[in-house]
């Protein structure tokens, strides 16, 4: 087996993580969000203040979503430890995840050209700068499925050395829960369901925090584990000969 490998890319979503909150928080200054009620003046003053410091917080997501892909090709890996060659939900996964690369990719574009030049036209730095948090927050259902075709995977593991606990598929599914209510950000622009707001952002971000904490630690477990048992399938054999 490739253990090494696996630990690699299990590293990759912590790492990702961390990048993330370098861009975010230190660079761009992205958190809090710039609120969704402010008009193109402010909106265009935010973003020719802070140009280089968006630039760079840009080039953080960016390789931190691509750090995600990695992240989750283990996942895989580990739920196909579960189910098999009918491997239909690990598949599923790997599917959704892949496209929630692009959620940290296109928005990058959207923040890119809107520092690219801030003042030129504070309308048009308006609307990409709307196009950017909507299209980072809104695509909530694709890390939704993701996240239930983790949970139906952990919870049909009937092994009696399960993968994954039962209750890290049960946290999963809450996870996925409280990810919802992003969907409803193109309704508000005030209030705790704007894209900076309570429900849309604080709370989705530090839940969307812990679940990827929790879920890398299990996939470092469940790497270890699967190592102990390809060296104990090896020693018999190695003894005989």
């Amino acid at each position: 087996m490739n253990a090494t490998n696996q630990r690699i890319c299990a590293w990759a979503g912590p790492v990702a993580a961390v990048i993330w909150l370098i861009g975010l928080l230190l660079l761009a200054r992205f958190i809090p969000p710039i609120p969704p009620s402010l008009g193109p003046a402010e909106v265009a003053a935010r973003y020719a203040n802070n140009t280089v410091g968006i630039r760079a917080g840009m080039v953080c997501v960016l390789v931190g979503g691509a750090l995600y892909g990695a992240w989750t090709a283990v996942i895989t890996v580990q739920l196909k430890r579960i189910e098999g060659r009918s491997s239909v939900m690990a598949y599923t996964q790997l599917a959704l995840g892949a496209a929630f690369v692009l959620v940290f990719v296109v928005p990058v574009v959207f923040w890119q050209a809107a520092a690219f030049r801030p003042l030129d036209n504070i309308e048009i730095t308006q609307r990409l700068n709307d196009l950017a948090w909507m299209g980072f927050l809104i695509p909530v259902p694709v890390i939704t499925v993701q996240g239930l075709a983790i949970t139906l995977a952990i919870l049909s593991d009937k092994s009696s050395s399960p993968v994954f606990p039962r209750w890290v598929g049960w946290f999963n599914l809450w996870a996925q829960i409280i990810f919802l209510p992003g969907v409803l950000i193109p309704f508000f622009k005030h209030g705790v369901l704007a894209w900076n707001g309570l429900l849309a952002f604080w709370i989705p971000v530090a839940v969307f925090t812990a679940w990827m904490i929790v879920l890398s630690v299990m996939l470092f477990r469940a790497i270890k584990d699967e190592e102990r048992q390809y060296q104990a399938g090896r020693e018999p054999a190695a003894e005989s000969g």
